[in-house]
């Protein structure tokens, strides 16, 4: 596929799916994390999903309410330092792919609501 092509497919994409495509790909990393540079690849990606959308998040036109935004952050925090602690020793994975699962299924639950607007602008969670 050319570099046109796939920017031009990826433009196309909503927010709402963006964001799907994200917690899809970072999980797919975490699940197959079989060694040492796979796993620390899929925690990095992981971080920086979550940074991302805190930042997203904290932006002073964000429409979420203000208690959803807050819930949303203190979830991206928790997954930041569990990423950062899984790196450091070699327990289960299997925390982070479920919270990326419940967020892929509030994505996914307003799929027929208005998929132009941002996921976290709806109300997504």
């Amino acid at each position: 596929m050319s570099l046109a092509r796939y920017t031009a497919i990826q433009n196309a994409a909503s927010p709402r799916e963006t964001e799907l495509r994200a917690f899809r790909y970072v999980n797919g990393l975490l699940a197959a994390a079989a060694d040492t540079p796979a796993r620390a690849m899929a925690l990095h990606k992981t971080h920086l999903l979550w940074s991302l959308l805190m930042d997203d998040l904290l932006l002073p036109g964000n429409a979420l309410p203000a208690d959803l935004k807050g819930r949303l952050v203190s979830l991206g925090l928790w997954a930041q330092r569990e990423a950062a602690a899984r790196l450091d020793d070699g327990a289960s994975l299997a925390p982070l792919i479920e919270l990326h699962r419940d967020m892929i299924a509030g994505l996914e639950a307003q799929s027929g609501q208005d998929l132009g607007a941002p996921a976290f602008v709806a109300g997504a969670a």
